[in-house]
């Protein structure tokens, strides 16, 4: 993280105790009504006067105990307007799914311009793939992340295909033994899983079907029934991988099945992002 994102993450970070303590007072909570929640007395006063983080299920929990939302937080830390970097990463993931490569330039080219590395790098890899000399420096960019907020996920959603292995197995691993906690709050999870299945897929289009195999049985373990957008996810992937190393008629089928889901549910967007994805299959057989 560059001395330009460091201060950004400072200041946001001092913003979020600063709002919880403002949102706590005008509803009437004391300091100590969050113990029920794991969280003492000290850790948030410490939150609160910006001198230590909390974790995000604690966070999420405490804010449930108010009744308010992470996103509705998020939105008044940051002065009722959406988080530009969260945003941008946001108009990236949809333009992805629209496949519109216009847009996405855009972005680069402003990126470039403006010195905002990581989006920088993570739009190249969508419009044209990423030298080794800028893996590497994706690699040791995300290596010294202790905390993963959104904005470092998404950025790592569009760009896991194309990292080295060694680099995946070490990041998941820390999302599934580690950082376990990111699992416990729903766009979290959501986005984890997202950074999963788009890992896998990448190993099936290479042809390495134990890579692509071992990545969906840790997805197999933690997904559950109310993930309803992973099970999509993991189950193109799952098709996939049997059209292309087991059953090709099976895979065929279950790949068929996402796709009309979601036409069924109208979202012509997701229909049409899994033909273009599904296609790449079949250039790749």
């Amino acid at each position: 993280m560059d001395e330009k994102d460091k201060k950004f993450e400072e200041k946001f970070n001092k913003a979020y105790g600063r709002m919880f303590n403002l949102l706590r007072e005008q509803r009437n909570f004391k300091i100590t009504d969050f113990k029920r929640v794991g969280l003492s007395q000290a850790s948030l006063s410490r939150f609160e006067n910006g001198q230590s983080l909390i974790r995000f299920d604690t966070l999420d929990a405490a804010l449930n105990l108010m009744g308010i939302e992470i996103g509705e937080f998020e939105y008044f830390c940051n002065d009722f307007q959406s988080n530009y970097r969260t945003e941008i990463c946001q108009t990236i993931e949809e333009a992805n799914y629209a496949q519109d490569m216009e847009t996405i330039k855009q972005i680069h080219d402003e990126a470039e311009k403006y010195d905002h590395r990581l989006i920088e790098l993570a739009t190249k890899n969508l419009l044209q793939g990423l030298t080794e000399k800028e893996k590497n420096e994706l690699r040791n960019q995300f290596f010294v992340i202790t905390e993963w907020s959104f904005y470092e996920l998404s950025i790592l959603s569009f760009c896991v295909e194309n990292i080295s292995v060694e680099v995946q197995h070490s990041l998941l691993r820390d999302f599934w033994n580690k950082n376990f906690h990111y699992m416990n709050v729903p766009k979290y999870r959501e986005k984890v899983f997202q950074i999963a299945c788009r890992a896998a897929f990448g190993h099936i289009k290479k042809g390495e079907p134990e890579e692509a195999k071992r990545i969906l049985e840790h997805v197999n373990k933690r997904i559950q029934q109310k993930d309803i957008f992973p099970i999509y996810m993991k189950s193109f992937v799952e098709g996939a991988w049997d059209y292309k190393f087991g059953d090709k008629k099976s895979g065929n089928e279950k790949i068929q099945m996402i796709i009309a889901s979601f036409k069924t549910l109208e979202d012509y967007k997701m229909s049409d992002y899994y033909e273009i994805r599904y296609k790449e299959l079949l250039k790749s057989a």
